[in-house]
């Protein structure tokens, strides 16, 4: 985000939080007017050895063994706070932790040494800590902070590094097919000054971020989301009194999950109820307990879930000691704050428990404008060698795009802003049959038509002059060959909802004109649409509201069924877009439907009553250097062998924010097998299209 940008936003957060009415609501007001509770450390580890506690966590598993960054190195302590090992390294800032790592599910401790801006990866032998391997990242930033994720979405480690520009990097850490410990820079996001800390929270998908002068900022965690920043609480207009300092998150077994902030300054500790908008619930010093003294000034904060939970935070003034770390019983929280420190654990599936994640395996050459411009692909497939098929992909700013199987652009067509494309074959013009393209152009506000050229595997103009379609602005399209006659049909939505049919035929000799048969409406904004050329039936998705079946044919007026719904299907998330068939043996097959909100596909059987099969998510293959796909508009997919990298057809999604590195927008294939296998789907290989 431009620090313009940021400062808008910072802006907007103010106009909302920052008002006299909300510094006088209800909740604003009692949370103002309570003083801190007090509640009593229940233990704490030796000094450090360099005198500068900077951040530790609790290790998982019954040893109860604390990890302390120290500055000079990383310090392992037992139950009691003694020193079991360290290990030298450089000036160590801030730790994180990979759970169920790698092919082997082990352990990970990330260390981020700010001396020379490295993250270095350890697992635990015994009680000491053993390096793995080189550097697991190494940015080319001044570093302050970091914290470690993994996620929910598509099960992979991140790192957020923090840098003193305002940077926040996600670097996503994998294990490479060879064994190695590998990281890809994912993207970037932004805050206005020096961020120090983080923390990001798997259950919730949110990653926190603390800027010194300002507060607490949140961001969607998932790689592939905005990165536009929320203003959780700030300081002087909320409730930070000085420098904010570290976050941490705990889970309760009632759903409830608690954000926890350090205010420097006045050695306190806010708490925030995340399901209820951040709720401040209050502040909470921390006091001393006999021989162990209280917490003064923390920096770092870090926690873990379960009746036996702690907090953990560096204490920056240890009294006449050196600084050292500090525990804190989750429990007594709890009862000072009521609430239940039992566990809950990430949810990392839909509502159905049917989400898979698949790899692409070929992305293809961004298009040439930036901002939102690929939106709609269209496969056409080779008469006579399959592999030689080629991915037809609309640039809504300027054409369309002609791609090989492996990415490459094969042709650029420059003839306006085509929205959506589609492809039917033996289609009669005259005593010719082609095969014919279609597009929806906003910038001549008509049809272009097309003929491809299979012997050159390229698109010529084949309009019978400016197809017009009366529309403002013409936006989401599909084609149809009705099974009676083997007539094409053309169906072109509007943003207000109004859907249009027309008719396909000859006009001048070797032309092709639409005559208009047909129009009813859906009933708002309607992109998405896909007509099944064998059973007539014409899918249409209205994008906040619902996937529906009309029928296909001229005269099937404006009768529709429902489909499926946000509100029926948990598994989907508005906006509902691109709509596609898998024609599998006979009548039977899938819906395929991008469900944008929460970047996955969603899976409906072809036949009577549609019933829901699951959901995939397209997620990054950092060996190959391709991301995954996210904010999908269009999508195409086909059962027909398209050679030896395609042997059972392929998907095509256009990705709407083409990262790792950023570029411009693109689509990505994904192997039919991919999908269809781990949610036990037909692979069906005897669909020929050309009929």
């Amino acid at each position: 985000m431009k620090f313009n940008h940021y400062i808008a936003v910072l802006a907007a957060g103010c106009a909302a939080a920052c008002t006299p009415e909300a510094q006088t609501s209800d909740a604003q007001a009692t949370s103002k007017s309570t003083s801190p509770v007090n509640v009593t450390v229940s233990r704490e580890t030796a000094p450090s050895s360099s005198d500068s506690a900077a951040m530790a966590l609790l290790w998982p598993g019954s040893q109860g063994y604390v990890i302390g960054a120290v500055e000079d190195g990383i310090e392992v302590y037992d139950q009691t706070g003694a020193v079991l090992s360290k290990t030298d390294t450089g000036e160590v800032e801030a730790l994180g932790l990979l759970t169920g790592f790698g092919a082997d599910k082990r352990d990970l401790l990330l260390g981020l040494d700010t001396s020379n801006s490295t993250v270095q990866a350890y697992s635990l032998n015994g009680d000491a800590l053993v390096q793995a391997g080189a550097p697991a990242v190494t940015s080319s930033l001044l570093l302050e902070g970091m914290c470690s994720f993994t996620s929910p979405l598509d099960g992979q480690s991140y790192a957020f590094l923090l840098a003193s520009n305002g940077q926040v990097q996600q670097w996503h850490v994998y294990e490479s097919k060879d064994g190695s410990l590998k990281s890809t820079l994912a993207r970037s996001l932004q805050v206005g000054t020096e961020p120090k800390f983080c923390v990001a929270d798997a259950k919730t998908n949110k990653l926190y971020v603390t800027e010194e002068a300002v507060g607490v900022w949140q961001f969607d965690a998932d790689v592939e989301a905005e990165t536009i920043p929320e203003l959780v609480d700030v300081k002087k207009f909320g409730h930070f009194t000085g420098e904010v300092g570290g976050v941490a998150i705990h889970h309760t077994d009632s759903g409830q999950s608690v954000l926890f902030a350090s205010d420097v300054e006045t050695s306190t500790v806010n708490l925030y109820d995340v399901a209820d908008d951040h709720r401040f619930m209050g502040g909470m010093h921390l006091t001393a307990s006999g021989a162990v003294d209280g917490v003064d000034n923390a920096g770092a904060l870090s926690a873990t879930d379960g009746a036996g939970g702690q907090l953990i935070l560096a204490d920056e003034d240890n009294g006449e000691d050196a600084t050292n770390f500090k525990l804190v019983n989750m429990s007594d929280i709890a009862a000072a704050f009521s609430f239940n420190t039992a566990l809950t654990a990430p949810e990392t599936k839909d509502a159905a428990g049917k989400l898979v994640l698949v790899q692409p395996s070929v992305e293809t050459a961004p298009v040439a404008d930036g901002g939102d411009a690929a939106d709609d692909p269209a496969i056409w497939v080779h008469p006579t060698a399959p592999e030689k098929s080629l991915i037809i992909g609309t640039n809504k700013q300027g054409g369309l795009y002609v791609y090989n199987l492996d990415g490459s652009v094969r042709q650029y067509v420059a003839d306006g802003k085509m929205n959506n494309v589609d492809v039917r074959y033996g289609v009669s013009v005259g005593s010719e049959k082609i095969t014919l393209v279609a597009a929806s152009n906003r910038t001549t506000e008509g049809i272009s038509l097309y003929k491809m050229d299979e012997t050159a595997g390229k698109l010529i103009d084949i309009a019978d002059g400016l197809q017009p379609t009366g529309m403002p602005d013409p936006y989401g399209m599909c084609l149809y060959q009705s099974p009676k006659d083997n007539q094409t049909y053309i169906f072109i939505n509007e943003k207000d909802g109004l859907v249009r049919q027309w008719r396909l035929d000859e006009g001048a000799p070797g032309r092709v004109k639409a005559t208009t048969v047909r129009e009813f409406t859906v009933g708002s904004t309607a992109e998405g649409c896909s007509a099944d050329d064998d059973t007539g039936m014409l899918y249409v998705a209205e994008e906040d509201v619902a996937l529906y079946k009309y029928g296909a044919e001229p005269d099937a007026g404006d009768a529709r069924e429902t489909i499926t719904t946000p509100q029926m299907n948990p598994a989907l998330k508005d906006d509902l877009e691109g709509v596609s068939i898998y024609y599998g043996e006979g009548e039977s097959g899938y819906i395929v439907l991008s469900s944008q909100g929460n970047n996955t596909y969603a899976l409906f059987d072809r036949q009577a009553p549609h019933a829901y099969l699951g959901s995939f998510k397209v997620i990054a293959d950092s060996d190959a250097g391709i991301d995954g796909s996210s904010e999908t508009d269009g999508l195409d997919i086909i059962s027909t062998p398209l050679g030896p990298n395609f042997p059972y057809g392929v998907f095509v999604a256009q990705d709407g924010r083409n990262i790792t590195p950023e570029e411009r927008q693109n689509f990505k294939l994904v192997p039919w097998e991919r999908i269809a296998d781990p949610l036990s789907l037909e692979k069906y290989t005897g669909r020929d299209p050309r009929g």
